[in-house]
């Protein structure tokens, strides 16, 4: 087992990562894409993600997603509150129908890259009570290349202790598709979804557990990240619309991923694939999220690359009683945790290099 590190130690080998993030179980990828929506003030003009604003005519209603649905509620440095009330994160809003058969008013975000390959993608989702809608968290590259956790509200009864999720893999031959139960109510707070995707197979967790695997209709290309909430009143699906204005609140979203399947070889900038900070390991979340109490993410702010990232809430510094010196770290440090040498990629602890970094995007083309 690797000896622990200080505080101090850790800032000298943070935000390295070069030769990528360990998923215990499936192996090192190359790339990471975090963003921190309980800190995001702004997303108009979001580097890393576009709103949907477009009209889609589906029946019985047509939807018309709306930029103005996709609300950010960033919780307030001073008081611990937040910015509109209510849940702190990204709000994606369907708003209540006020006229029968008008479109109702929905809302999309959608990742700027399309290279998201292989990878673990994360998601953490407040999602409402309301009956009437549909949210989702998807992988998407076309209608038969798609990977999708979606949650319809009018399930989250109370009446029992669990809440189906439904899992589909859509594909132009046999779907993937399952139900499986979960032991929560997905209204109650913020829970994680997560898919680990890799060749052959998908595999859906939630709060860090496992819960379904699927085989069939399986994708083999590059796409991208999705988050919607809508309702088309189709009484077999979302039902609805609702009569009022419903909230699906994001508080994160976690990838790490490759963007190519090809090799089986680090990445090109990885230096010694044995250093201690060479490789971070992705640390998974048990249990619920509680945004008080933070989360950890592995990137940098970047301006280039992740505009958006603060640092880790799950790891602050010692205080200058503790330690004996007032320093702290750099507005633009970030706080990975190393895994320890016998855990690179390739090593005795069973990782993998999951594929080469073919072609690098640092910006959206």
């Amino acid at each position: 087992m690797a000896q622990a590190l200080s505080y101090e130690a850790i800032l000298d080998a943070i935000a390295n990562c070069e030769c990528g993030y360990a998923v215990e179980g499936e192996g090192v990828y190359t790339d990471a894409f975090e963003a921190n929506f309980l800190q995001l003030k702004d997303i108009s003009n979001d580097a890393n993600w576009e709103i949907s604003n477009y009209p889609n005519p589906q029946k019985p209603y047509p939807l018309n997603y709306q930029k103005q649905n996709v609300i950010p509620n960033p919780l307030t440095e001073s008081s611990g509150d937040t910015a509109n009330g209510g849940d702190p994160g990204l709000q994606l809003v369907v708003r209540g129908l006020t006229q029968y058969g008008s479109p109702v008013s929905t809302a999309e975000l959608i990742t700027k890259r399309k290279d998201m390959h292989y990878g673990s993608y994360r998601a953490a989702i407040k999602y409402t009570q309301e009956p009437g809608t549909c949210g989702s968290m998807f992988w998407y590259q076309s209608e038969t290349q798609e990977i999708d956790v979606e949650l319809l509200s009018y399930q989250d009864t109370r009446a029992s202790i669990s809440t189906p999720v439904n899992l589909v893999l859509h594909a132009e031959g046999p779907s993937g598709k399952a139900e499986p139960q979960v032991p929560f109510h997905p209204s109650g707070g913020y829970h994680e979804y997560r898919f680990d995707y890799s060749p052959g197979k998908v595999s859906f967790y939630t709060d860090g557990q496992h819960v379904k695997d699927l085989v069939e209709g399986v994708p083999e290309t590059p796409g991208r990240i999705m988050l919607n909430h809508w309702s088309n009143g189709d009484p077999n699906w979302s039902k609805g619309p609702p009569a009022k204005d419903v909230y699906m609140t994001v508080a994160y979203v976690k990838a790490y991923f490759n963007t190519s399947s090809e090799g089986t070889q680090p990445r090109s900038q990885c230096g010694n694939p044995n250093a201690e900070d060479a490789v971070c390991k992705v640390p998974d979340q048990i249990g619920p999220v509680n945004p008080g109490q933070g989360t950890t993410f592995l990137t940098s702010q970047s301006p280039k690359n992740q505009p958006n990232q603060p640092l880790p809430t799950s790891i602050s510094p010692p205080t200058a009683s503790s330690t004996g010196s007032s320093s702290s770290a750099a507005p633009n440090d970030s706080v990975a945790i190393p895994v320890s040498p016998d855990a690179t990629c390739g090593g005795a602890q069973g990782y993998t290099c999951m594929g080469s970094e073919k072609e690098r995007l640092d910006t959206v083309q």
